[in-house]
């Protein structure tokens, strides 16, 4: 029997939260695909417990971020965290408890910094998120197949060949691709197939990370925290709030270095090391499953490889205690989708593309690296320096990109927020209820923010002809509305912005080069 072939333009290897996001931002762009996992379903398992504030950002543009807050409500009020020798102990004494009023306190810029964004951040474990965006990638009918595995890959010169076998019927089939997202995790198969080199610090502390179902609720109610650390002679690790009831996570160090294994962590001893760290000898526990892990930084020298995108773990495996391993995923790909959606939809050079790696894998590497920072000589989360570096936890994108999709005025030092180009779109609330920011004019397009000077709508249906490109051109006439942004954009009366379907700055402009702006960060030539 002829095996069968179908084509499409994008493959997504992965349907965790990194592809599934990759669904939405490439949907939004018009671009065609197929993802492709291996497992059933979505993970069981709650794993990252943090969004963080450009990743709800990039939620709200899509219509996800209340949706993920309701999911996540029964986690929110868990923050700070404590010490103890148990969790009893340290709830009644909370020695070391770092809440989120003394972050502000120690970080006195915080809270202007958290006016820069429409969002904040969210707690919403990663079991109910990959939930949520699932749910509304099916009800948009878009190609999801769970259950089915690549069996192998081959990178031509115009197309990737993906081999797949249906997990439930063993039927192969082969998919033709134009380019393939590899959405992989940190044990990434296509990085490995395709000998990418990393660097980082590796892997080092090993943990079980022991989810297990105990009725705590009454005991933390108003006591809420987002960890415990334990560190005696018997335990070292941490518990973690999952939804401040009957759900939590405990991580234990263990050490296959001396021989230990899952088998030496029967059910019985699990339930014995969780009674001694909770502080109460007869509480019913029931484990729903143990995962071993690394403490784990690594690096790729590339994001994209013979049409082969690295994106979200498979490009920079980090330890999950700068809460940044999810989200920079997430930014990845949509930073990626309207790459795609330039070159396969509007005929922009694929000389765009390598604009992915040198603009995200700079913002992967630095969080990379400042999560294994974070981890103290015992494998737990140093947090004194979590203190120090609380504003760059809230994920607030105070960095810029510097590459050919970006037309600078000037090599400079950015300064962020501020309308330069590089950086994203100043934060302005355009009403007195605070429910519509100026993010809210971007939402997956090119816009062109105009100051109040009619001109741009002739120059603008123009360029949109002639590149066959949509930009939403906004033009700011209320007084009042355009005196405050050319305060915060540093634009004066004749200046418009540029920006990007990612919320970057493109450029500022005067009138009579927007055809040759956007020709300029597109690859395009007439």
């Amino acid at each position: 029997m002829e095996q069968q072939t179908e084509k499409t333009q994008v493959v997504i290897l992965g349907g965790g939260i990194t592809g599934l996001a990759a669904t939405l931002y490439l949907a939004q762009q018009g671009v065609d695909f197929i993802l492709i996992e291996k497992h059933k379903g979505t993970s069981i398992h709650p794993r990252s417990r943090t969004i963080d504030v450009r990743t709800m950002e990039l939620f709200r543009a899509i219509g996800l971020s209340e949706d993920l807050r309701e999911g996540g409500k029964s986690l929110a009020p868990a923050w700070g965290i404590i010490r103890g020798n148990n969790m009893i102990e340290a709830l009644q004494n909370p020695v070391g408890k770092i809440t989120p009023s003394q972050l502000i306190e120690a970080q006195k810029e915080m809270k202007s910094f958290a006016e820069k964004s429409p969002e904040t951040v969210c707690r919403c474990t990663q079991d109910i998120s990959e939930a949520i965006i699932y749910k509304t990638a099916q009800k948009q009918g878009l190609d999801l197949r769970f259950y089915q595995e690549m069996l192998s890959f081959n990178p031509r010169e115009n197309e990737v060949e993906i081999l797949v076998k249906n997990r439930e019927t063993n039927k192969q089939y082969t998919i033709i691709a134009d380019y393939m997202i590899a959405a992989d995790g940190a044990n990434s198969l296509v990085r490995k197939q395709l000998n990418v080199p990393i660097s980082g610090n590796g892997s080092w502390t090993n943990l079980l990370n022991i989810y297990f179902e105990a009725d705590l609720e009454l005991l933390v109610k108003g006591r809420e925290f987002s960890q415990f650390l334990i560190d005696t002679p018997e335990i070292t690790g941490f518990l973690l709030a999952i939804n401040n009831k009957n759900k939590w996570a405990f991580h234990v160090r263990f050490y296959p270095e001396n021989g230990e294994t899952i088998a030496s962590y029967p059910e019985e001893k699990l339930i014995s090391i969780l009674r001694h760290v909770l502080g109460i000898p007869d509480i019913k526990i029931s484990i729903l499953k143990v995962l071993p892990w690394q403490l784990t930084v690594t690096i790729a020298s590339q994001m994209l490889i013979k049409r082969i995108f690295l994106a979200g773990d498979a490009a920079h495996t980090m330890t999950p205690y700068a809460g940044k391993g999810a989200n920079t995923g997430i930014q990845d790909v949509q930073n990626l989708a309207w790459k795609l959606g330039a070159v396969l939809k509007h005929g922009s050079n694929d000389s765009l593309l390598d604009t992915y790696h040198m603009e995200r894998q700079p913002v992967g590497a630095y969080y990379a690296k400042l999560s294994g920072q974070l981890a103290d000589k015992n494998g737990l989360i140093n947090s004194v320096l979590m203190v120090t570096k609380a504003k760059d936890l809230m994920g607030l994108p105070d960095y810029g990109y510097d590459s050919p999709a970006v037309k600078r005025e000037a090599h400079l030092p950015f300064t962020y927020f501020t309308g330069q180009a590089g950086t994203r779109i100043p934060h302005l609330w355009l009403n007195d209820s605070h429910t519509l920011s100026s993010l809210d004019w971007i939402r997956g397009q090119f816009v062109l923010i105009a100051n109040g000077n009619k001109s741009w709508q002739i120059e603008t249906a123009q360029v949109q002809q002639q590149l066959n490109i949509n930009i939403q051109l906004i033009t700011l006439n209320n007084e009042n509305l355009l005196n405050n942004w050319k305060k915060l954009s540093h634009t004066t009366q004749d200046e418009a912005l540029l920006i990007r379907p990612d919320d970057f700055v493109a450029a500022k402009l005067t009138s009579g080069n927007l055809l040759e702006v956007m020709q300029s960060i597109l690859f395009r030539k007439i």
